[in-house]
């Protein structure tokens, strides 16, 4: 089976790499990004995506494509133009592109928008609010429609928050989410910028990856999009399961109002179509902890320059 990822050089795609690899399902994988840090056995493609050749030239032999480029929240609400770009045309030109095959693409809970009313499950009608959830909207509908005319297969996979992405991943404003777990491992002082008692929608990268090679290797389709499964995370109990693990851990916490709404007022969520279609997270908060920190030392210093 012939498999392309995008972004592959990211903090999802450098572990959906790993986990194509350890399952031994791909029989030839094409990875793509802008750049790559290091050479590996992989074909491999550097470039940039909004150029069309580009994405000829990486859907041209592959069954099936798992698309994570993209251009982050904050970065994309700072450059509409450079997000329409990036998150937008680019998965059309995708769509387009991978008629008769497989594709999944990364979508995102931002689709949902700040604070969302719950709690949310699979009837949930989106409103974003901010331009990255917008276009993620976008493609969404787009992907929907030419899934109903029978044009592909594959899904559109809605993720949580992943944790813990590098240190000061540039562009996230839910950056915190990850710093708390680095600044913990690493006995740092840090400032949680949200109260104890907010909460958050997360995934560990363990069970992310274990998600999308399982949507990238699936068969059939999804014409409505799927919200994957996370832990609805009270922020102060996330400090208390780390301070049980680093003693002497010295989080605080000072409340920035729009940080919380954006990224720390998730109500319950309950995803039962991805449960029935064998999506999963970690049980509970201890589970999820243990499965952040296991993977800590193998987290690269920085991702690439959009990537998921």
């Amino acid at each position: 089976m012939r498999l392309t990822i995008t972004g592959a050089d990211g903090f999802v795609g450098r572990a959906i790499v790993r986990q194509l690899r350890q399952s031994g399902a791909a029989a030839e994988l094409l990875l793509v990004d802008r750049v790559f840090a290091e050479p590996g056995p992989e074909r491999r493609l550097a470039g940039d995506l909004t150029d069309p050749a580009l994405i000829e030239t990486a859907t041209r032999d592959c069954d099936a494509l798992l698309h994570l480029a993209a251009l982050p929240g904050g970065a994309a609400e700072r450059d509409p133009a450079a997000s329409r770009a990036i998150n937008l045309d680019v998965p059309l030109r995708l769509i387009e592109a991978m008629s008769g095959r497989r594709l999944v693409l990364a979508g995102s809970i931002a689709v949902f928008g700040a604070a969302p009313s719950g709690p949310v499950d699979d009837r949930t009608v989106p409103v974003p609010d901010s331009v990255y959830g917008t276009h993620k909207r976008m493609v969404e509908l787009a992907f929907a429609d030419s899934a109903r005319r029978g044009a592909l297969t594959g899904a559109v996979l809605r993720l949580p928050g992943i944790v813990a992405r590098p240190p000061a991943a540039a562009g996230f404003g839910s950056a915190f989410l990850s710093e708390v777990f680095h600044a913990a491992a690493t006995g740092r002082a840090y400032v949680v910028p949200v109260a104890p008692d907010a909460t958050s929608w997360l995934s560990s990268l363990r069970a992310c990856a274990t998600n999308l090679a399982h949507a990238l290797l699936a068969d059939g389709v999804e014409q409505d999009p799927v919200t994957l499964p996370a832990l609805r995370v009270r922020i102060g109990d996330l400090v208390t399961a780390l301070a049980r693990r680093f003693p002497g851990t010295a989080i605080t916490h000072a409340e920035d109002l729009a940080l919380r709404r954006a990224f720390a007022s998730y109500p319950p969520l309950v995803t039962p179509r991805a449960a029935a279609r064998g999506f999963a997270v970690e049980p509970d908060l201890d589970a999820l902890v243990d499965a952040v920190l296991a993977d800590l030392p193998s987290i690269p210093t920085q991702g690439g320059p959009s990537c998921a």
